[in-house]
């Protein structure tokens, strides 16, 4: 394949849909150039650190890898690499029909996934070949009055085993363009539970799967359970309601089984009365203002308060975001979540009303022993006694005074009291995985108490 290839990037921000400008991929680099229109629009960017306002009529560059194919932000819109991803699947099934061969791995690849399933994501960007496509794709999606079709029995009988076909691995065929046609482009998101983009009817949720956006139903993400996770989407519930109540924002979730498959919904807040918000992953903001950045594994922990400080220089964050991001850390340590990585962080809002994202997907993956990390964001410990002791003088890395580290430390310890009791409760997580998150939860616990005081 030839490289200049040229795509588009369109939004619904405010409720039409709109060309924000053109992306071109070259050799060893991205580009994006903004329409006057979308300019003299006001609106925000294709990405935080890409915004009109910083760079105006000048194309946003970004130099490419295979490791980031192309900008940073619009890695959320390329099905992710991952065994369990069921877009990804689906479309290396029609890559393979349209080249007659295995589509081979790399940016070419990646490319062409993110032309196919580039749209109807995650925040408010849509990636298209051309303004033709757009405008049809949007044609399509709102069936000219904004309704969908409902789904059909039929319909359901084909998702249903689409999915015990590539989430449960049974021997099962299903009709992949009945699917395709039932819930759009299917957009997914990544990570290692298998999950779509779909709406739902919330008040009865187990009764089917809709297209995203259809009236009168709920956008969500919908997890679907896969079997060397079992009991994995009971755990993130009840870690969604520890965060909550410890006052956190949280979206609402359903949590629903239908025959052998578990799922989990989690209500979409990157939505606002039908209109996309903007939303960006904190890997996505680092990559885009440090081209060094390729890798989670290229930032320290101790280093992400001075990150988010930098950041405030350029956009306009709450006073309190280090705070914020403090608090999360200490609850992931004594919840179990060694995931929480920089893509499980995001920020929402353009420059002028940049703030923290709702905490979402705070899995306790330790309960897993080839999960147990106690970190995803790589620290460094020495110097320190045990990792308890960097945990509390990590609070100044993110402003914190003694005082207020002490305060933080004190609420997430009085937040997860009962935590190892209602893991044990879970009785349809396996026993081995109970135990192992109740020691682990156990062990973060004595050493925050220990090296708090």
């Amino acid at each position: 394949m030839a490289r200049h290839q040229h795509a588009v990037i369109w939004t619904r921000l405010t409720g039409l849909p709109q060309k924000m400008g053109d992306l071109v991929l070259t050799d060893d680099r991205a580009s994006f150039t903004y329409t006057q229109d979308y300019l003299a629009s006001g609106q925000p960017g294709f990405c935080l650190l890409g915004d009109g306002a910083i760079w105006g009529g000048d194309s946003v560059t970004y130099p490419i890898s295979e490791r980031i194919p192309v900008f940073p932000r619009l890695l959320a819109l390329i099905p992710g690499n991952n065994p369990r991803n069921l877009q990804r699947r689906h479309y290396l099934d029609l890559l393979r029909a349209r080249l007659g061969k295995e589509p081979p791995p790399g940016i070419d690849t990646e490319w062409l996934l993110l032309l196919m399933g580039g749209h109807g994501g995650i925040g408010h960007i849509d990636v298209f070949e051309g303004d033709l496509a757009a405008e049809a794709w949007y044609r399509h999606a709102m069936h000219g009055n904004g309704e969908h079709v409902a789904v059909t029995h039929t319909d359901r009988s084909e998702l249903w085993r689409m999915l015990k076909h590539n989430v449960l691995d049974e021997n099962v065929d299903f009709d992949p363009q009945l699917v395709e046609q039932t819930l759009g482009p299917t957009p997914s998101v990544g990570g290692m539970i298998p999950k779509l983009l779909v709406a739902i009817d919330s008040a009865q949720p187990a009764t089917g799967f809709y297209p995203p956006g259809t009236q009168g139903k709920r956008d969500v993400v919908l997890k679907v359970e896969p079997p060397e996770y079992h009991g994995l989407l009971d755990l993130e519930a009840l870690c969604l309601d520890v965060h909550r109540a410890a006052g956190f924002t949280v979206p609402a979730y359903h949590r629903f089984d239908d025959d052998e498959l578990h799922f989990l919904a989690v209500e979409r807040f990157d939505r606002v009365d039908g209109r996309p918000l903007p939303m960006e992953s904190l890997f996505s903001v680092i990559a885009t203002g440090d081209h060094h950045f390729r890798e989670t594994g290229d930032i320290l922990l101790e280093e992400l308060g001075d990150v988010l400080g930098r950041l405030a220089e350029v956009v306009t964050l709450p006073a309190d975001t280090g705070e914020q991001v403090y608090r999360r850390i200490l609850m992931a340590l004594l919840t179990g979540n060694g995931d929480l990585h920089l893509d499980n962080l995001a920020l929402l809002g353009g420059i002028q009303d940049c703030r923290l994202a709702p905490v979402y997907d705070p899995s306790p993956m330790r309960a897993w022993p080839r999960h147990n990390l106690v970190s995803a964001i790589p620290f460094d410990p020495s110097g320190y006694q045990d990792h308890g002791d960097y945990f509390v003088v990590l609070g100044k890395r993110f402003g914190l005074s003694p005082k207020q580290t002490q305060h933080c430390i004190d609420e997430s310890l009085h937040a997860t009291t009962t935590y190892a009791e209602q893991v044990m409760a879970l009785t349809r997580v396996p026993v081995r995985q109970r135990q192992q998150l109740q020691d682990i939860v156990n062990k973060e616990r004595s050493l925050l108490q220990r090296h708090s005081k």
